[in-house]
């Protein structure tokens, strides 16, 4: 008489069980480089993001200067007045207002689509050209407020 360690019905068990487990690691191994890479790819958009606003805050800035520079006869005239109406009278009669209309930051353009001025300094609407991202901010003579 043999005597059997193990009953027949537990023959061959382990193979399919180490055949489960390794695709329970597989599985969440890839589930874990999924979550990574989905993770990556939203902080490259943030971060792209967040340069396109950087860009459109150093035009702003630099509008700013012009406006408060060799542009400051324009401050109070609203940029749609700039080219039909006639430049106030402090203005150089060699100034060209169209040299306002859109400036280069880091290799892209940004456009300037209004100023309003008001009493206590201005609103600068600006669009960056190739994603048409859009910011307003508000200028006064103590400085610059992004508006949203």
């Amino acid at each position: 008489m043999v005597l059997r360690l193990h009953p027949p019905a537990a023959a061959g068990f382990v193979l399919p069980l180490s055949l489960t487990g390794a695709l329970v690691l597989l599985l969440s191994s890839l589930s874990i480089q999924t979550l990574v890479l989905h993770t990556r790819q939203v902080q490259a958009a943030e971060h792209v993001r967040l340069q396109a606003e950087d860009r459109l805050a150093s035009a702003a800035q630099q509008w700013a200067a012009l406006l408060d520079g060799p542009f400051a006869c324009l401050w109070p005239v609203v940029s749609a007045d700039w080219q039909i109406q006639q430049l106030p009278a402090d203005c150089p009669s060699d100034l060209d207002p169209q040299a306002l209309q859109q400036i280069e930051i880091a290799g892209e353009t940004v456009k300037l689509l209004s100023w309003e001025p008001s009493t206590t300094g201005g609103v600068l609407r600006l669009q960056l050209s190739p994603n048409g991202l859009q910011r307003r901010y508000g200028l006064s003579r103590a400085g610059i407020r992004e508006l949203g």
